[in-house]
């Protein structure tokens, strides 16, 4: 019982050239099978991200990776530009790493095709961007918070 008929010719559990993982009785995996498994869900995030255009950004690289994740998967659950806004500001203001400094102003998120803006904000956080792919502009910024005198 040293070799098995497998793929119509014998062969050894180890040697068998089949990638089904039944081949040979199931004996062996195939290594890509184990690292499928641990791929990472922010390097996928990050490997999925379409071009961004950015027109004004003063908040932290890191933050500001995250927020386009943030916009792009509120893109894909919601088609109303109202329902994308509300997404990304609920994660935004929910979201600790986003809300680090106590004292700031609530996030506000415009999202759509064709606005004007004036705006007072917190800086270090503001941004201003374009995802041609779904041809959507993002405005996002942290409104000052309330000064006490």
């Amino acid at each position: 019982i040293l070799a098995q008929e497998c793929c119509g010719q014998p062969a050894a559990p180890l040697a068998c050239a089949d990638p089904r993982p039944t081949c040979c009785g199931g004996a062996r995996m195939a290594d890509s099978d184990e690292e499928e498994e641990a791929i990472d869900p922010a390097a996928k995030a990050l490997a999925d991200l379409p071009e961004v255009m950015v027109r004004k950004n003063d908040i932290r690289d890191d933050l500001f990776t995250q927020l386009q994740i943030i916009c792009v998967e509120a893109l894909k659950a919601n088609k109303m530009q109202k329902d994308i806004a509300q997404y990304i500001k609920t994660k935004l203001d929910n979201d600790n790493s986003f809300n680090e400094l106590i004292g700031k102003g609530p996030w506000q998120v415009i999202v759509g095709r064709s606005f004007a803006s004036s705006i007072t904000h917190e800086s270090m956080h503001c941004c201003f961007f374009d995802i041609p792919k779904y041809q959507e502009t993002f405005l996002i910024y942290r409104s000052l918070g309330v000064q006490t005198s």
